[in-house]
């Protein structure tokens, strides 16, 4: 069973407290605070990405749009976890599978990641 979770939050804190959250659930997770190519991610084989829009070297939404586009990656679902206004738009716009507005509940990014883990695994 694979539960490989890939964060990608630009923001230390957050990104320390989203590991040890997924974690203490039971995920793999692998952090970055900045934009990954397509191909390190996946190497990493997660079942789920949570990505955030603005981070220091670029945008979120571009990184989604790539994994979308790509026939390797596009299966993988996406989660935007941002506090970027319009976060509903730039997640349709860039193919999101869903998304998560800052600051967030703890109980419903790990509901958010369950839902979509369980998904890849069962499709």
């Amino acid at each position: 069973m694979n539960k490989n979770v890939v964060v990608i939050e630009d923001d230390r804190d957050i990104l320390d407290m989203i590991q040890y959250i997924l974690a203490d659930e039971g995920y793999n997770v692998s952090g970055s605070r900045h934009l990954e190519p397509v191909e390190d991610i996946l190497e990493k084989q997660p079942s789920v990405i949570l990505l955030d829009n603005r981070l220091a070297d670029g945008y979120g939404n571009t990184l989604c749009l790539s994994l979308k586009s790509d026939d390797r990656t596009k299966h993988i679902p996406v989660i935007m976890v941002s506090a970027s206004g319009g976060l509903a738009d730039i997640a349709a716009k860039c193919k999101a599978d869903a998304f998560l507005p800052k600051p967030f509940d703890l109980e419903d990014l790990v509901k958010i990641v369950k839902h979509y883990s369980e998904f890849q695994l069962s499709s």
